[in-house]
């Protein structure tokens, strides 16, 4: 069949290689539904390219739980030898392929990965690593997606959002066939087989909607009449080949996204001669050494068409026959599941579970580990123990907290009946971990205590590590004294503990802790040093969630402190490593601290872009949720917006379970905030008075100072246990303090200084510093002080604060638009019409200058 309405797509490929051969490389994602020709159209780019490229193509496997990097194993055949050297770390393999993607003494690169939409975590990961540094290279990338299985929130999507403006990003939509396209279709079938009834073409385009996939597969049925469904196309073709035929048909369809030639010989009972048939009608083709159906959903139609029976039998003799061959475990442990062999699933997917995990593909270890799970009846209690106890640790990685805590209480109580303290006693460590994820910290507390008394006396791993989690909890709640004791104890027994992995993880553990600990209290240089060394034990074990806390406490200490450059820093560096790994607990930890660094600097609209965001999540951790929600709260009370009492309740709310000063200073301020709004100082006071016992007795100097500015006069303070800022402010030297808040790059906290001082310039100024925020509520409240004084009030000012002159629902609009998004998923996230988004993006593209939405994603805008 003729390639037909792609010339335009595929000059734009053929421009991209040119481009990559002079050292301007690619990355190309090709979006379009199943069965509009994403293949076909990669197949004729690879044509094109004849001897001007190195082509190296992969795809991701949709027919089970997908081995991580599979796409990058398939393409190993076409790359060099030494790219994936035995024992080599996955971040040592994305390396070695960055650099010879950057060599010059050879044609450029051309790599393909097929069905992204399929794709494991690490593959998304190895995509997202080459799309930041393509630029520099001299290869054009490939990808190919369905964007109707990348929903909101889920891996792929938040690969295109996180990408949409890298630099050498680009994106070409395949849209159906039009009317035209399809009359064409059958013209030409026609013309191949004149005794073929002829078919309604309008008909059929009304039925296939322009499914290029849908639309040969109706004519190449040779029915004379228009099929209903996909599946019926397809069926009604196997139904024309003989029995034999579709027994291979069978095979090859329950094998998966790759049939193996050598693999069909041994399982055909007819031998390789029962595929000619399906080879010669284009049911199957070629690819290298295997043999694929032309279209996943033709595989899957067949697939779903085998008895039940028939397709167990095919599924164990499939499992032998890759048992024998050695193939990878997460394909083993899929047939073993599909043949109903509990054994065998047992057997391959713990296996498959580990290597996922070891490659940092987390969520695939979830998957595998589950799978293990549904097969473990009658499994003896210390193996499932075990199990469960090692899918608790995947859960607790990805931010699955309650099944990390089923599955850890699970282990904890089949270890007790069997006597096992010392794992009894750990669980109780992870316990009190999880219980503070979830914000129930009076329960991780009491966990705490029971592991330290179950382990008390044994001296080793254990005890360090319940040790060090004591010391941890105590940093949380910002206790030096308690800290550095915990800690002390922890390291004394670490000394003990023979040299190794084991040994260095709990030793990051407490220089994590004593680290954040001493930043948090005022001795800057000490906590970094510390901090940074318990960061390069970590990296250099390779210990993925020691790294992943050494980040978060980085930059959370940073942003809390407005050391605002070193909390960009750690803020690129941490969240780009987490992503890397699947460590979604700590990518949405650092996500809620991205947000409120943007609201402190002024960037309002994408302060709430991503608060909402990570609350989009059904599944979030309670201590995940608590930034945005604050960050919610504050961008509304600010604005006016009704929805900031719902969103400080809920912080409240958190924060009670929390009842840790970095968790209660930030919502009491919020709250504080509001009431300053709404014109009850009195009530703002009342709030700072009721928790300033906490704020008196945490080591935290800018906490308690957020606290002690929005206190009476009748309360006594010491300014000088105060964050600088605060002590001017509590001192009355709003303007000082404000000049302060300025150096810091806090415009809010600069403006809200300038309000309260009783000045009249001050206050002036305060407005129109408010209303460039979007803080039209704040700004109100500040005329009001004005008039009370009877001082003239200062016209306003909003149409101006943005500096192309957006409003502040354009420039929410534009804050999604840099991220990628859709007219339709816009008005989806911001709940307004599809025609009002239409109209803001327009309004948009005038304001900013640029002719198009592509040109608009090429403009900076990350963090």
């Amino acid at each position: 069949m003729t390639l037909l309405e792609r010339q335009d797509q595929l000059a734009a490929i053929a421009g991209y290689l040119a481009e990559a051969g002079q050292g301007h490389g690619r990355l190309v994602f090709v979006a379009g539904e199943a069965g509009v020709g994403k293949s076909s159209f990669v197949s004729r780019a690879v044509a094109d390219a004849g001897r001007a490229a190195q082509v190296a193509q992969g795809s991701c496997d949709g027919a089970a739980t997908p081995a991580p990097l599979g796409p990058l194993v398939e393409m190993l055949a076409d790359l060099p030898s030494d790219l994936w050297p035995d024992g080599a770390s996955r971040h040592e393999v994305f390396g070695r392929l960055l650099a010879e993607l950057r060599r010059a003494d050879r044609p450029p690169y051309l790599l393909v990965i097929e069905d992204l939409h399929w794709a494991d975590e690490a593959t998304l990961d190895l995509v997202r690593f080459l799309a930041r540094r393509i630029h520099s290279c001299r290869a054009l990338v490939i990808v190919t997606y369905r964007a109707e299985d990348a929903p909101a929130g889920q891996g792929l999507r938040l690969l295109l959002g996180d990408m949409a403006s890298a630099t050498g990003t680009r994106r070409i939509d395949l849209p159906p066939l039009t009317p035209a396209a399809v009359a064409a279709l059958v013209e030409q079938q026609s013309g191949l087989d004149p005794a073929m009834p002829r078919l309604d073409t309008q008909r059929l385009f009304e039925v296939t909607g322009g499914n290029a996939f849908f639309v040969t597969e109706a004519l190449s049925a040779s029915t004379g009449q228009v099929p209903s469904t996909v599946r019926d196309a397809v069926m009604a073709r196997v139904a024309r080949v003989d029995e034999d035929a579709q027994r291979a048909l069978e095979v090859v369809a329950l094998a998966g996204s790759r049939a193996e030639t050598a693999l069909l010989a041994d399982l055909l009972a007819h031998g390789l001669a029962a595929i000619d048939e399906p080879l010669e009608r284009g049911l199957l083709q070629r690819a290298d050494d295997a043999i694929v159906f032309r279209h996943e959903l033709a595989r899957l139609a067949v697939a779903d068409t085998v008895p039940a029976g028939r397709g167990i039998h095919v599924h164990r003799r499939l499992l032998a026959a890759l048992e024998a061959r050695g193939a990878d475990p997460a394909r083993l442990a899929h047939h073993a599941e599909e043949a109903h062999d509990d054994t065998a699933v047992l057997r391959h997917a713990p296996v498959a579970a580990a290597r996922a995990a070891e490659l940092g593909a987390h969520q695939e270890a979830v998957r595998q580990y589950r799978r293990a799970l549904r097969h473990a009846d009658g499994l003896d209690p210390a193996a499932e123990a075990d199990l469960v106890w090692a899918l608790g640790y995947e859960c607790y990685l990805t931010d699955r907290i309650d099944e990390a805590i089923e599955m850890t209480t699970r282990a904890r109580e089949l270890w007790a009946g069997l006597n096992e303290s010392i794992r009894v006693g750990d669980a109780w460590r992870c316990l009190s971990r999880l219980s503070w994820f979830a914000g129930r910290n009076d329960e991780a507390e009491s966990q705490a205590r029971a592991a330290i008394d179950l382990l008390e006396g044994t001296d080793g791993v254990e005890l360090a590590r319940a040790f060090s989690n004591r010391a941890q909890l105590r940093m949380l709640s910002s206790d030096l004294a308690g800290t550095q004791e915990w800690a002390r104890r922890t390291l004394e027994v670490v000394e003990r503990l023979p040299a190794g992995i084991l040994r260095e993880e709990i030793r990051a553990h407490a220089l994590n802790n004593l680290g954040a600990m001493e930043i948090t209290a005022g001795d800057l240089d000490r906590g970094t040093a510390m901090l940074q060394e318990s960061l390069a034990v970590a990296r250099s074990a390779d210990l993925h969630e020691h790294v992943a806390r050494a980040f978060c406490n980085l930059a959370a200490c940073a942003v809390v402190q407005r050391r605002h450059d070193e909390a960009k820093h750690h803020l690129h560096e941490g969240i780009d490593y987490c992503l890397d790994r699947d460590l979604d607990s700590w990518t949405q930890y650092l996500r809620g601290v991205l947000a409120k660094f943007l609201l402190d600097a002024g960037e309002v609209a994408r302060a709430r872009v991503e608060a909402e965001a990570i609350l989009h999540r059904s599944d979030i951790a309670a201590i995940n949720a608590m930034e945005p929600t604050i960050v919610l709260a504050q961008l509304d009370s600010r604005a006016g917006s009704p929805g900031a009492h719902r969103h400080l309740d809920v912080a409240a709310r958190l924060a009670d379970g929390m009842q840790e000063i970095q968790r209660v200073a930030p919502t009491t301020v919020a709250r504080c905030e509001a009431a300053w709004i709404a014109g009850d100082e009195a009530a703002a006071a009342r709030l700072a008075a009721d928790v300033w016992p906490v704020a008196v007795a945490a080591d935290c100097p800018w906490n308690r100072g957020s606290i002690a500015t929005w206190l009476g006069p009748d309360v006594e303070v010491d300014v000088a246990t105060l964050a600088p800022p605060y002590a001017l402010e509590r001192a009355g030297e709003w303007e000082a303090a404000a000049s302060l808040w300025a150096d810091l790059d806090s415009p809010f906290e600069q403006a809200l200084a300038l309000a309260r001082s009783g000045r009249r310039a001050a206050m002036s100024s305060a407005i129109a510093c408010f209303e460039r925020l979007g803080a039209q509520a704040a700004a109100d409240r500040t005329r009001v002080l004005l008039r009370t004084r009877g001082w003239p009030v200062p016209r306003s000012t909003a149409s101006a604060r943005h500096p192309d002159g957006l409003t502040a629902r354009e420039s929410e609009v534009h804050a999604l638009l840099v991220q990628g998004l859709s007219d339709a998923e816009i008005a989806e996230h911001l709940v307004i019409s599809r025609r009002t988004a239409e109209h803001h993006v327009a309004s948009i593209l005038a304001k900013t200058g640029v002719s198009s939405r592509r040109e608009l994603l090429g403009t900076p805008g990350d963090v």
